[in-house]
């Protein structure tokens, strides 16, 4: 069975994350987007799989990206049998350009640049620090606070250019 407009919407935003979308965007040109995505899966024939979740279509099916020529091919394991097809980058392209603006770009790209901001600023231990408790507690937990609060609008404004089929109700 063919893949549906659904799927096909699915296929891209599931794909993505904040970073992985702005580095796609900021692509020049086909033959560009076309290396970027090969190098996404790797030399290995790597598969990357997700599982639908409760009010998306095809709730609970397991879903597939694996390696095409000039992209991916998208699988979805669905009750009613196994829908799957190529998606080519154009078409992924085409996708993300049709919700983004000047004003979702800067969003996803202040986002995402703030996120990696804060990950660089990250201590792994409590060196600089007596104890681990007194590390834990006036670095840890507000740099994982901040970090939480920088991934929401991260993914937020890769929500608005890539939505979901489905709105999702919201988590807070």
């Amino acid at each position: 069975m063919n893949l549906t407009d659904d799927d096909l919407q699915m296929a891209v935003r599931d794909f993505f994350t904040p970073a992985l979308l702005l580095e796609f965007i900021d692509l020049p040109d086909p033959v560009s987007r076309i290396r970027w995505g090969e190098r996404q899966f790797g030399e290995r024939e790597l598969r990357r799989g997700v599982r639908r979740l409760d009010g998306e279509p095809d709730a609970g099916s397991l879903t597939h990206w694996s390696a095409a020529p000039g992209g991916f091919r998208y699988e979805v394991d669905a009750p009613g049998g196994i829908r799957s097809g190529c998606v080519c980058w154009h078409d992924v392209h085409q996708v993300v350009n049709s919700r983004l603006n000047p004003v979702r770009y800067g969003a996803l790209r202040a986002a995402v640049e703030a996120v990696a901001a804060h990950d660089a600023a990250y201590l792994p231990g409590p060196a600089p620090f007596h104890t681990p408790e007194v590390w834990e507690s006036t670095f840890y937990r507000p740099w994982a606070r901040r970090a939480s609060e920088l991934a929401l609008k991260a993914a937020a404004a890769l929500d608005a250019i890539c939505p979901a089929v489905r709105a999702q109700p919201f988590l807070f």
